[in-house]
């Protein structure tokens, strides 16, 4: 299934962010406290979880969805910020199973300022997403017929962890339309147009 990740990673954007609000209410609300660190705990460990199964689900899909170049810029700067997301909420989750009762208002405070950061990476990273599919049609059936049926675009397909031409996938369905593709017919037709445009010419 070529489209989960859109679906799963509503999930740690959610989560993550709730688990900011927590634990600022936890910080304000010192009676609250230990109830809302406990809300805490299980919404950060629901949440690293969940931004795994987004961040391996965005590897896969990475592989095998068709783009041009203005979509594989945003994607790659997606990606990272995919690692830098989960690498964070991971260890932030760790560090609170490890410390759990234990932690205290500086360290809470500081875990929050952390989630803080996190979250603001998260909210940009989201819109990057938002913004490959929406303006630019990335994973859209539609769009990706329209990427390789451009004169000239660049379009990238990953196989196995190899970027790919995809204009290579079409071949002489779409004549050499996409960037790169040579055909035996290319020096032919170059040679018949240059000619008509000197015929016109006259």
């Amino acid at each position: 299934m070529e489209t989960i990740h859109p679906i799963i990673v509503h999930f740690p954007i959610a989560l993550l962010l709730t688990a900011t609000f927590i634990s600022l209410l936890a910080v304000i609300f010192k009676k609250k406290r230990d109830e809302l660190k406990i809300v805490l705990y299980w919404i950060l460990i629901l949440g690293a979880i969940s931004v795994l199964a987004a961040l391996f689900s965005g590897l896969y899909e990475d592989g095998r969805v068709i783009h041009d170049n203005a979509i594989h810029q945003i994607m790659e700067v997606h990606k990272r910020l995919g690692f830098v997301i989960a690498s964070a909420f991971v260890l932030i989750t760790l560090w609170f199973i490890i410390r759990k009762r234990k932690i205290q208002l500086r360290e809470l405070l500081i875990i929050t300022l952390l989630l803080i950061g996190t979250s603001s990476v998260l909210v940009y990273s989201a819109y990057l997403g938002g913004k490959m599919v929406y303006e630019e049609g990335a994973g859209v059936k539609p769009m990706e017929k329209y990427i390789m049926e451009m004169p000239g675009g660049s379009m990238y397909h990953h196989e196995g962890g190899t970027m790919h031409n995809a204009g290579e996938q079409v071949g002489h369905e779409h004549q050499g339309m996409g960037k790169g593709i040579n055909t035996p017919h290319d020096s032919t037709d170059s040679h018949e147009y240059s000619h008509n445009t000197d015929v016109h010419s006259h």
